[in-house]
């Protein structure tokens, strides 16, 4: 007899960043489940390739292009998942910028604002959107990626390290505002991951290094959050809220 440990089948979720990486093996996951899903990217061929996959696969999907650091777009896109799904129940706030390696003094104020807009501002702007209709329904599940970064710090990429403990904050905080409304929210420390954006900013180099540090011998992919993702937006993780949860391979604890 088969069991449906996530009950998920039929809830509708919005992810950002979901056009590649992380965001793109979320939404993939999640569809694969039956959820249906508003993929948002700033890149709309790779936003509607991830749309399109899923549609491909069987699932509910559709796209709308997003930059999470404008309120107006984040609205629109608020405005478009109720239009097209009626309900929001899942919101997985994965859109996220990095940094090459940059010593803390040569950080500029343009650099440090552009960081925490994108990947601290933006979760809240997206929230905020979001609570609301949770709360009318006294169910949803919040999912922010943050990162391993923002429990122990990370040299030369001293802002992105900030906007990410920073979330964990932000993520904790409304965690306990929320509890009463069944609404869970959680945060996931994510570690060094395969994706493009590890390329772009040039930290693939320290991977070696790294590994000798992993007990299951290898970097994260996509897929390892993305189950994570899975679970935290399930009925089985009713009970859990304001928690850090890191998928590491064993190489550190998340507190």
């Amino acid at each position: 007899m088969e069991y449906d440990y996530l009950k998920i089948e039929g809830k509708s979720a919005i992810v950002t960043g979901g056009g590649r990486g992380i965001g793109r093996a979320t939404a993939l996951a999640l569809g694969r489940f039956g959820v249906k899903v508003m993929v948002c990217d700033i890149r709309d061929d790779w936003g509607e390739s991830a749309m399109q996959e899923i549609r491909q696969a069987g699932g509910t999907a559709e796209y709308c292009h997003c930059d999470v650091s404008d309120t107006a777009q984040v609205k629109t896109l608020v405005n478009n998942v109720m239009k097209a799904f009626g309900t929001v129940d899942i919101l997985v706030n994965n859109a996220g910028i990095g940094s090459v390696s940059l010593p803390f003094e040569e950080i500029t104020d343009e650099d440090w604002d552009r960081m925490l807009k994108v990947d601290l501002t933006a979760p809240f702007y997206l929230c905020r959107e979001v609570i609301p209709y949770m709360k009318k329904k006294e169910y949803g599940k919040i999912i922010n990626i943050s990162s391993g970064s923002g429990i122990i710090g990370c040299e030369f990429c001293t802002h992105y390290a900030s906007a990410k403990a920073g979330l964990i904050g932000f993520t904790q905080s409304i965690a306990k505002e929320l509890g009463e409304y069944h609404i869970n929210v959680n945060v996931i420390a994510v570690p060094t991951t395969q994706t493009p954006m590890l390329k772009e900013t040039d930290f693939d180099v320290f991977v070696e290094d790294e590994l000798r540090d992993i007990p299951w011998g290898r970097i994260g992919v996509p897929e390892d959050i993305a189950d994570m993702v899975l679970y935290l937006s399930s009925d089985a993780s009713e009970y859990v809220t304001g928690q850090v949860l890191a998928p590491n391979g064993g190489r550190r604890t998340p507190v």
